[in-house]
């Protein structure tokens, strides 16, 4: 089986998984109670905090496929949170924008977000979340 080394790494992905999947579900359950998916909320975040964007930038951002992030903004066109406009550099470039009702519910939902963010890493202290950043960030490198 796994030796000792072996085993710690396998710990680690193990651990990172769970968290990650713990963090995740608590926020799917929380942005559910809006109506939204996950993934339509980080469009809606994406859009709030960077403003208007082809849909491939936010699916880089959001880490998905493009295929999925035109079906996200098509529902939240259908909800009007979202509108496409074409870009006033390049008329061939579609962009995705907040609508004025897409803005109130970020704005709304928002503070709620990071409430439960905030409880979540609290078990952690402000070192510990600033060394897990870093350790972070060097696997995402």
């Amino acid at each position: 089986m796994a030796n000792g080394k072996n085993q710690v790494v396998l710990d680690i992905w193990k651990g990172l998984s769970k968290a990650y999947d713990t963090v995740r579900k608590s926020h799917a359950k929380q942005i559910s109670k809006h109506n939204l998916t996950a993934p339509q909320f980080g469009v809606l975040e994406v859009l709030s905090d960077q403003g208007p964007m082809p849909l491939r930038r936010i699916s880089d951002e959001l880490l998905v496929t493009g295929a999925n992030i035109t079906c996200v903004v098509d529902n939240l066109e259908k909800e009007d949170l979202v509108r496409r406009v074409h870009s006033k550099e390049d008329r061939r470039v579609i962009l995705a924008e907040l609508t004025t009702k897409g803005k109130n519910l970020v704005e709304k939902i928002y503070p709620e977000y990071l409430s439960n963010l905030k409880e979540k890493s609290g078990v952690l202290s402000e070192n510990e979340q600033r060394q897990l950043l870093k350790i972070l960030g060097k696997l995402s490198a």
